[in-house]
């Protein structure tokens, strides 16, 4: 078996604390990433995670930011620097969910929407780029939305298919400087998103849609991260892998 090792590497991961975030944080610490996780309110959950990685030994923290705003990804960026040498693994995972009529879509709704999923994404990659060695990796987490038109989620799908050709984009301007960046795009994963879980039909329904018959757990996320982060994709990038059990 061939081990795939992050000693050595720091890698930040947005939205780190909850969910799919938290899964990818604990499998970095546990390939032996230093791990810095980024939440923006939830002090439970991230003293939760933070114990999480630390029972892997190196050294973890978490970062208290709203990266969808300037000054928070600025404050944010100078504080990594004060506390890093260098950040060898982005991961945007944070992201808010959006199930609505696109004729009951609010001003405030879609700004909310495009600047948490998307927004955050250009912030973030402008303020961390100039911390990252050639040899870092960028890897967005967009979602089956960002591909397939579904009702009721045309905010939401509309910030994520932005962070997929965001990020594709992003990997032709860094390219020359050794950096690459990859999406992975979940289906339905079992986790609670915007403080709401799915009741058990909703499960069942999403499991029979997909070639494996189950529905998707944070782990089956933090893999395929794993490997894009890793030394084994050194010529990966500007890729869109979707994680869905083969959906149908």
């Amino acid at each position: 078996m061939i081990p795939i090792d992050l000693s050595g590497k720091t890698c930040l991961i947005t939205g780190g604390t909850r969910g799919i975030g938290a899964a990818i944080s604990r499998l970095l610490a546990e390939a032996g990433a230093s791990t810095i996780a980024v939440y923006r309110s939830d002090e439970s959950a991230a003293a939760a995670s933070l114990a999480e990685r630390e029972a892997f030994g190196g050294r973890h923290c978490n970062y208290k930011a709203n990266i969808s705003v300037p000054a928070d990804v600025h404050t944010l960026a100078a504080h990594f620097a004060a506390d890093f040498d260098n950040l060898h693994g982005l991961v945007l995972s944070a992201g808010v969910p959006m199930h609505r009529h696109v004729m009951d879509i609010t001003d405030d709704d879609w700004r909310r929407v495009i600047d948490t999923n998307l927004t955050s994404a250009l912030l973030m990659v402008r303020a961390f780029r100039p911390l990252m060695p050639s040899g870092s990796s960028i890897v967005s987490i967009a979602s089956g939305a960002g591909h397939d038109g579904l009702p009721g989620l045309a905010a939401y799908g509309a910030s994520k298919a932005g962070l997929i050709l965001f990020t594709q984009s992003i990997a032709q301007d860094l390219g020359p400087d050794g950096i690459r960046a990859n999406v992975v795009s979940p289906g339905f994963v079992d986790t609670e998103f915007s403080g709401t879980r799915a009741d058990d039909a909703k499960k069942q329904r999403a499991a029979a849609n997909t070639a494996l018959k189950r529905h998707g757990v944070p782990d089956d996320v933090a893999g395929p991260v794993l490997f894009l982060l890793s030394d084994l994709s050194t010529f990966v990038t500007g890729q869109a892998l979707r994680v869905n059990g083969g959906v149908i």
